[in-house]
């Protein structure tokens, strides 16, 4: 009887330790959050990525001076406060001194500026450079004339930042939440060099800290609990998946391996909207979709030719059937919602019948040469994953019947890229989110300087120089003329083909807390709980 009694205790001993065990486990699965991110990046470290499926990662596990809320505004990073002089060229900054890396190390001013430094020193060669020309000296300095130590930001102490412009900039606190000008842990950096990004080396300033990465798989992170704002971070662990296949994510996500996914199958879209109305969610932000012309190269060098490749798209076919998200045909580089700046499409052909562009485009064809025996031919590399290919096989077919053949070829979105930077291509597929709202976030990306993200090289002085009037003009309104008329030059000379605004969706699970719609589509893991 007692030998009996002591296995009975035993058995309940073991069963109440494996209830526990298991809830455990189910808390800690319960405050981790699974997020789909619909390619892999490239690189984690700020000041070299450049993709949107990067941003997502960086943003937990960095904040700059600035930083978004769940409704995408601009709030207080590490800044608390700021002043400027009278003529908006001079800015101090005054930062929190209870703002740490993840090493208990505080982040100060003197980050900042290795950060800025280290993003304009050429020798970095962030793709990013161009959009901080508003600093003074950046430009230079980017470009090799003058030092570092010239660029137009100090460290007045520890926790006062001084930023210097070359002109007025209304959108600046904005773009200070872009990842371009998060701060670098010095001491880091300077202990591991290149290999400071690393898990095993790494120090953050955000919600997160990395943890592991396995390329391809997953990218780990875990709470930095030297956070500013840790105690209002909820889940202790965000692990991120490269998933480019929205029929695999979708699976993934119904069978609840996924709290969050970035995207969704076109094919599904009224069938998610019957059955998992709760569960698809939409930003409209501030994107354009386009092809880019390699303008360096025949026979793109020719506007005309340029013109002929855009006028066969049939933008209709592709934003009202095949993707049917209710998004807008685009005929120019601006779209509608932007600050300070009156939205038109400039393209006269705009109001013709496709048929009618068909026509004009087989004529300069003609003109140049090319015929149904002697087609334009070119190669079109494209984004794999999501629905590209779709929409590339039909802008394929499109093209044909203008008398155009187009070679398609597929790479994940960080070899794309690649190929868009270096010049490696024809015609490429490309896309843009606004970094803050302003034309000249849209504008800037044809500029000369703009080396690493002019990926067609387009060069036109009457462009720039209506781009650096534009910066120098204190009027918001004759500002917004000036940029009409760089906008208007540019869609003149083509050197892309717009095909949609669009918008980004998403699928997120009913008991994830804290996702709200917003324009600059920012959804921090810092912002969401499960209810």
């Amino acid at each position: 009887m007692i030998k009996k009694l002591k296995k009975l205790k035993n058995f309940i001993f073991i069963l109440l330790l494996t209830i526990v065990s298991s809830t455990s486990l189910y808390a800690e699965s319960n405050k981790t959050l699974f997020r789909g991110n619909g390619a892999e990046p490239d690189t984690l470290d700020p000041h070299l990525a450049s993709g949107s499926w990067e941003g997502n990662v960086i943003n937990d596990l960095f904040i700059g001076l600035y930083t978004k809320n769940e409704y995408g505004e601009p709030v207080n990073g590490s800044a608390i406060n700021y002043k400027k002089s009278t003529d908006g060229i001079v800015y101090n900054f005054y930062l929190r001194e209870d703002h740490f890396w993840s090493d208990g190390i505080n982040v100060t001013a003197h980050d900042y500026v290795e950060g800025f430094r280290r993003v304009m020193n050429p020798n970095t060669a962030s793709q990013y450079a161009s959009l901080l020309y508003l600093i003074k000296n950046a430009k230079e300095v980017n470009t090799g004339k003058l030092s570092v130590n010239s660029l137009g930001v100090r460290a007045i102490n520890d926790y006062e930042l001084e930023i210097v412009l070359n002109y007025p900039a209304p959108y600046l606190i904005e773009l200070l939440t872009h990842y371009t000008t998060y701060p670098v842990p010095r001491h880091i950096l300077n202990k591991f060099g290149k290999e400071w990004i690393k898990p095993k080396n790494i120090e953050t300033n955000g919600p997160y800290k990395l943890f592991n990465w396995r390329p391809h798989d997953n990218i780990h992170l875990k709470r930095n609990s030297f956070f500013y704002d840790n105690e209002n971070v909820w889940f202790n662990e965000v692990i991120f998946y490269p998933i480019d296949d929205n029929e695999a994510a979708l699976r993934k996500f119904r069978a609840g391996e996924l709290d969050t996914n970035n995207g969704y199958p076109e094919n599904k879209s009224q069938w998610l909207k019957k059955n998992m109305p709760k569960n698809i969610k939409h930003d409209n932000i501030r994107v354009i979709s386009y092809l880019v012309f390699n303008s360096e190269k025949i026979p793109f060098n020719d506007k005309e030719i340029r013109k002929a490749v855009s006028l066969s798209i049939d933008r209709d076919v592709i934003v009202n059937k095949i993707r049917n998200f209710n998004e807008t045909i685009a005929w120019s580089l601006v779209p509608k919602g932007i600050a300070n700046y009156e939205f038109s499409n400039i393209i006269k052909e705009e109001n013709l019948s496709q048929d009618e562009r068909y026509n004009i485009a087989k004529d300069i064809l003609s003109n140049k040469g090319y015929s149904k025996n002697n087609p334009l031919k070119f190669t079109l590399k494209y984004r794999s994953g999501g629905d590209q290919k779709k929409h590339m096989v039909a802008i394929q077919s499109m093209l044909s019947k203008a008398n155009i053949s187009v070679n398609l070829e597929a790479s994940e979105p960080k070899v794309l890229y690649n190929y868009l930077r270096t010049g490696d291509f024809q015609v490429g597929d490309a896309g843009w989110i606004a970094d803050f709202n302003d034309a000249s976030n849209f504008l800037f990306l044809f500029e000369t300087s703009s080396s690493g993200l002019n990926y067609g090289k387009y060069s036109n002085k009457i462009f720039d120089n209506l781009m650096s009037k534009a910066k120098n003009e204190i009027d918001i309104s004759e500002r917004a003329k000036i940029l009409k008329q760089a906008e208007i030059l540019l869609m003149n000379d083509m050197p892309l083909a717009p095909i949609l605004f669009g918008i980004s969706r998403h699928l997120v699970q009913e008991d994830i807390e804290g996702w709200i719609e917003n324009p600059s589509s920012f959804h921090a893991s810092r912002y969401l709980r499960r209810r």
